[in-house]
């Protein structure tokens, strides 16, 4: 298969902008990680995906900290109900960005681009004894260049992501709940409903509050939140009034490496289309995962159960949809490079057009992004998919994953969907059911626990549930280097 990438005098620019960024994070991260270990065998915790969870109590009782380590735990007093501490930190991420036929070609989309995005994130954690905290992330999110394409996640300058306070009540019971009221990221389970959208350029907040108990190692979240809406321009992201997320979220240990997540959870948007007519969806969404590993097996298996009522002027349809997906594979560890063999299946549900009471397309609400494989277009709605995968370990902390995914409607009478359960022109009417194939290749280094850098190659060929509709295929290429600190 060939594989092609044509660049713009402004997209060159744009690349190489981006690769002196690499070199400048490289260098930037000698010095950081001198302070840290090397190694994941080491105590030092890494940074975690939500940079609120980041601990680095570790860091109370060192003696002759390094200037970084200093930064990381800057102690403000102690009292009996505990010590009190700042932490300080960030992210710096350069994402060079290349598509030829965005979204297929579809609609308005250029049939090329190449753009860099860039974010930048500085936090900061205050710990007031044991029972309460404040926390906050200042971000700028730019790009340069331009993507072929409508985005509203491209560029958020200067804003506020994240403000949160959380109260930790004291228990007699051995537990930790805490409450917690602000704006801040989620990520639930394989992030299939709830994610924090890692490859858009500006992430996913939420307002609202939040209500979260550990019992050892079992944890319960209850949510009333509403997610935020990004706008370009400095300290104007607002919340969406529209739409609302509330339910009960369990993860618990089941018996041996099995545990699981069990899920209810509500949504409610009274601004959406649904079968072409603009209005108000009440959805609940019932749900349950399976997930562990054992003898070098991993299995992650999931399914929800979507009701509930859409509303558009007089008309009224029910909603019945469902989801399952399975991620699962063997690594063959004591085999040179590391080699993992698995899989990766979703079944969306479509909507059935002749059925005049009932609706059927699965609304995934707040997915992860890219969802299916790299070039991020489709959403878990009206798609089935199996995508076998190979994943190896050539050196140490280098990992490249190669995947072939083959995509279908689950029903020739709906349509596909993109980011924002926003439907692709025409696809409705499209013939056919095989939406296309996309094979792809992920290579990341993770030079140290600050520093990784990675590049991402896709191609897809579209089907006739795409080539009906106008679409043709698409090639994705990216570059990029991630900063944490």
């Amino acid at each position: 298969m060939r594989l092609s990438l044509s660049f713009s005098r402004a997209s060159r620019s744009n690349f190489w902008r981006a690769a002196a960024c690499v070199v400048a994070l490289t260098a930037m991260t000698a010095m950081t990680g001198a302070a840290r270990a090397e190694s994941p065998e080491q105590a030092d915790p890494p940074f975690r995906f939500l940079r609120y969870n980041d601990d680095f109590t570790y860091l109370a009782n060192k003696p002759n900290p390094t200037p970084w380590e200093r930064v990381k735990y800057i102690p403000l007093g102690s009292s009996l109900w505990g010590p009190s501490y700042l932490s300080l930190g960030g992210e710096l991420r350069e994402r060079w960005e290349t598509y030829q036929r965005i979204n297929y070609g579809i609609g308005k989309a250029q049939a090329a681009s190449g753009y860099l995005l860039e974010r930048a994130n500085l936090n900061a954690d205050l710990h007031v004894t044991d029972y309460f905290r404040a926390y906050a992330t200042l971000g700028d999110d730019r790009i340069f260049g331009r993507r072929g394409a409508s985005s509203s996640t491209d560029a958020d300058r200067w804003e506020l992501f994240q403000r949160f306070v959380e109260a930790r009540l004291p228990s007699p019971f051995g537990d930790q709940p805490s409450i917690r009221y602000g704006r801040e990221e989620l990520a639930f389970g394989f992030q299939r409903l709830i994610a924090a959208r890692e490859g858009p350029n500006a992430r996913r907040d939420f307002d609202g509050l939040r209500v979260t108990d550990k019992i050892g190692e079992a944890s319960v979240d209850i949510l009333a939140v509403q997610p935020a809406v990004n706008t370009e321009y400095a300290m104007d992201d607002s919340t969406n009034r529209a739409q609302r997320l509330s339910g009960v979220y369990v993860t618990t240990p089941v018996i041996g490496p099995l545990k699981t997540d069990l899920y209810v959870l509500d949504y409610e948007n009274n601004s959406i289309k649904m079968r072409g007519l603009s209005g108000s969806e009440k959805a609940q969404t019932l749900g349950a995962r399976l997930f562990g590993k054992a003898g070098g097996f991993d299995w992650n298996l999931e399914g929800s159960w979507q009701t509930g009522r859409f509303r558009s002027g007089a008309q009224n349809f029910n909603i019945e949809a469902h989801l399952l997906a399975v991620v699962a594979g063997y690594t063959f560890a004591a085999t040179p490079w590391t080699p993992r063999i698995g899989f990766s299946a979703n079944d969306a549900s479509g909507d059935n057009a002749h059925n005049k009471t009932t609706i059927g397309t699965f609304n995934a609400m707040f997915p992860r992004l890219p969802y299916f494989a790299e070039t991020s277009v489709l959403v878990p709605s009206n798609v089935r998919d199996f995508r076998p995968v190979l994943c190896v370990t050539p050196v140490e902390r280098v990992t490249v994953v190669l995947g072939y995914d083959m995509l279908w409607r689950a029903s020739t009478t709906d349509g596909l969907y993109g980011s924002g359960f926003s439907a692709l022109a025409n696809t409705s009417k499209a013939r056919g059911s095989r939406v296309g194939s996309e094979v792809s290749m992920d290579a990341r280094w993770q030079y140290n626990e600050s520093l990784q850098l990675g590049a991402i190659l896709a191609q897809f060929q579209a089907g006739p549930a795409l080539t009906s509709a106008g679409g043709k295929n698409m090639t994705f290429g990216v570059l990029f280097a991630k900063l944490k600190f």
